[in-house]
């Protein structure tokens, strides 16, 4: 063999190698993405948005873009509980969530309002009548 030969044959291995690391990274995840609106349709952006792994616990939680958009990445294949909270939004819950390796799941989460709550203490100091 010549040494252009060889030269031929370490080049193609380099790029198969190149090219398999990053399918190697990414066999066992998987993705969670959606959107975030309102009840009205509108898209809701900094809404902050959790996936928490039921079996192990694990959480990654990201923030929703300029369009409502988001994407939780780097997943292990499991079942998640997703949720949607903003301030002065009531917490928004998706339970049992199935998510398989390669998978990239579509769960467009909607927010609404918080109740307006208010509390009202009475007092009064009772006089003694005689």
């Amino acid at each position: 063999m010549s040494l252009g030969q060889w030269r031929g044959y370490f080049c193609a291995l380099v790029i198969i190698c190149a090219l398999a690391i990053p399918a190697f990274a990414q066999v066992d995840q998987g993705r969670i993405a959606g959107t975030i609106k309102d009840q009205t349709g509108a898209v809701i952006p900094g809404v902050t948005i959790t996936a928490k792994n039921d079996r192990t616990g694990e959480e990654r939680s990201v923030v929703s873009g300029d369009k409502g958009d988001y994407l939780v990445a780097a997943l292990r294949p499991s079942t998640y509980t997703v949720t949607a909270e903003l301030t002065g939004f009531a917490k928004s819950e998706v339970t049992g969530v199935q998510l398989v390796v390669g998978q990239t799941l579509n769960i467009d989460l909607t927010i609404k309002p918080a109740g307006v709550s208010q509390e009202l203490t009475v007092s009064a100091d009772a006089a003694e009548v005689r």
